[in-house]
């Protein structure tokens, strides 16, 4: 089942002069359809499997797609909508045969017969590019999309693959969508946003687990490991099964290697995330065994203002480089007056890392919507001290942005 907003969808494409959209990321595909794009996606190169997404949102979804992985996709948008190319794994359908007296290589030619191949038929290394996009160029026509202005996933294609597709298909007009992909992504529906919700759930009790196990003298990789089972267990009990974790823990002075035991005083950071059907939750916290230093104390309270600033404007209606503006001005007005960070956060869904666009960032001017599932993070690594982090998961309603964790959000002793 698709995740788009054709209607939201429709009203982008239209506004950036698009007929239609191409997209050839394994990701969105998969997000698009509903079904796999196939284990030729996997070698990242575009054509592989592709999704036609047209700008009138009463038009069907279109797709091509490697043969081996096209029952699904028909299944998930009509056999009308989708044809195929060949990749490179043979295959032979002998189930109408199966209770004669044939050997297995009749039954294999009698299979072969049946779909008609042409004569002289060899299969790619892996899959043939031209192939696909001649498919693509079919599909088209049939749509009425020969001459069509037309957007692609740009920020994929490999420059090769994108002028082979030009040199296939030259009378329509190619240009970049990828922001207009974004935007549609941007705002989930409430299955990616029950998805979200669910990984979130099973990372914050990853936390609670991975504190019970940290003290004195316990390894980094130990409490690693304590989250990762929390999280596990999680799930179990929920009856929910998680298609990925991450984790990145640290202990000490030093944030980028990761860090050994625990001592007494040692800033102990978490930014974690569970991965549900390949949505991925993202939240951090930060803890101290002991007293922590003066130092550390400073850069948390200011941390805390800068997200306490920016969670100020974090609404409908606002824009991500306000929340950036906020958050920036309160570390410098904490004495941090030279503190620059790129983004405090980013849109959350199905892609290849767990950080996904628009960011919240010094020049966006992307309107907060009610739908969006965003992580807001105010991060400092200071090595001497240690890894500091705040970061919730929030989904946007139409009046307020929800946290999806209960935990402390303060520098909290161990």
């Amino acid at each position: 089942m698709s995740d788009i907003d054709r209607k939201r969808a429709q009203r982008l494409m239209r506004d950036a002069g698009l007929d239609a959209i191409v997209m050839a990321k394994p990701e969105s595909y998969v997000w698009a359809v509903g079904a796999s794009a196939g284990v030729s996606a996997q070698f990242r190169r575009a054509g592989a499997a592709m999704v036609l997404l047209p700008s009138d949102h009463g038009a069907p979804l279109g797709a091509v797609v490697s043969e081996l992985f096209a029952g699904p996709t028909r299944a998930a948008i009509g056999e009308a909508h989708v044809l195929s190319h060949p990749d490179w794994v043979e295959t032979a359908d002998i189930r109408s045969w199966a209770t004669s007296n044939l050997s297995a290589a009749e039954l294999f030619e009698l299979a072969q017969q049946a779909i008609d191949r042409p004569p002289k038929f060899a299969r790619p290394a892996t899959f043939d590019a031209e192939i696909a996009f001649g498919e693509l160029g079919t599909l088209l026509r049939k749509r009425g999309l020969a001459k069509a202005r037309i957007g692609l996933d740009l920020d994929f294609w490999p420059t090769i693959d994108f002028e082979r597709l030009k040199d296939s298909l030259p009378a329509i007009a190619w240009v970049d969508a990828s922001a207009v992909i974004d935007g549609i992504k941007a705002v989930k529906s409430p299955a990616e946003r029950q998805k979200l919700r669910d990984a979130a759930r099973l990372a914050e009790a990853g936390m609670r687990a991975a504190l019970r196990r940290a003290g004195l003298g316990i390894h980094r990789d130990e409490i690693a490991e304590a989250w990762r089972a929390g999280a596990s267990e999680e799930a179990r009990r929920l009856g929910l099964r998680p298609t990925g974790m991450w984790e990145y823990t640290t202990v000490g002075p030093l944030p980028w290697t990761g860090g050994g035991a625990l001592a007494r005083g040692d800033v102990l950071k978490f930014d974690v995330g569970c991965l549900i059907d390949g949505y991925s939750s993202d939240s951090g916290r930060t803890y101290v065994l002991g007293e922590p230093d003066h130092r550390a104390r400073d850069i948390m309270a200011a941390l805390g203002d800068a997200f306490a600033a920016g969670l100020d404007v974090l609404k409908p209606g606002r824009r991500f480089g306000e929340v950036h503006a906020r958050a920036t001005a309160a570390m410098q007005r904490a004495g941090f007056a030279g503190f620059s960070r790129g983004h405090f956060g980013h849109n959350l869904g199905r892609d290849t890392f767990c950080e996904v666009a628009p960011f919240i960032a010094r020049e966006s001017q992307v309107e907060i919507e009610p739908g969006m599932v965003l992580a807001f993070e105010t991060p400092l690594y200071v090595d001497g001290i240690g890894g500091f982090i705040i970061e919730d998961q929030f989904e946007i309603t139409p009046t307020e942005a929800v946290p999806a964790w209960s935990l402390d959000r303060g520098l909290v002793a161990l």
